[in-house]
């Protein structure tokens, strides 16, 4: 189980710089059913809320969510070509990443979210969600369009972990 976690792609992986291409259905359905399976034991592995396909090396415009963690989403845990209006005031939360392994720091993010996708199986869905849920949506939608959250914080606090980062993207892993 130890190797899925080496899927996880760390900052300093072009991948996680790229903005992902949007999946075709039913046409990328298999490739679609077998990254999400693959996607859903890297997660469950690294025990994270969230995972963009950008993070196992897969440049397209899909995420998962955990199951079984917000009540919010709903049931729905796959998440293809989303589409974010975000909006309500601006709320300050304690942020991290599997890319970014090892640091966690406070993002300002909208407390809400009106979310547009497609599951696994082809169907439309819209949901609108707040709190956690949210963040989840829009930290993951970055990956999809080449953000970290690290790429959000101040200029102050980047130079303050510029030495944690350059170590990262250097191939150190903080797990």
């Amino acid at each position: 189980m130890q190797n899925l976690l080496n899927k996880v792609r760390i900052i300093g992986d072009p991948v996680l710089r790229q903005k992902g291409r949007p999946l075709a259905l039913p046409g990328d359905t298999p490739f679609i059913i077998g990254l999400v399976r693959t996607m859903e034991r890297t997660l469950e592995v690294a025990e994270g809320l969230g995972l963009a396909a950008p993070q196992v090396g897969e440049s397209v415009r899909l995420f998962i969510a955990a199951p079984n963690h917000l009540d919010e989403l709903n049931g729905h845990v796959v998440f293809i070509n989303p589409e974010l209006k975000p909006y309500g005031e601006t709320v300050k939360r304690e942020e991290g990443c599997l890319s970014v392994p090892g640091i966690y720091e406070t993002l300002s993010r909208p407390s809400r979210v009106t979310v547009k996708a497609r599951d696994v199986r082809g169907n439309s869905f819209t949901l609108d969600v707040g709190g956690l849920a949210a963040r989840l949506m829009l930290h993951e939608v970055d990956h999809l369009d080449g953000v970290l959250f690290v790429d959000r914080l101040s200029p102050i606090k980047r130079k303050l972990l510029r030495g944690r980062l350059r170590k990262l993207r250097q191939g150190g892993r903080v797990y």
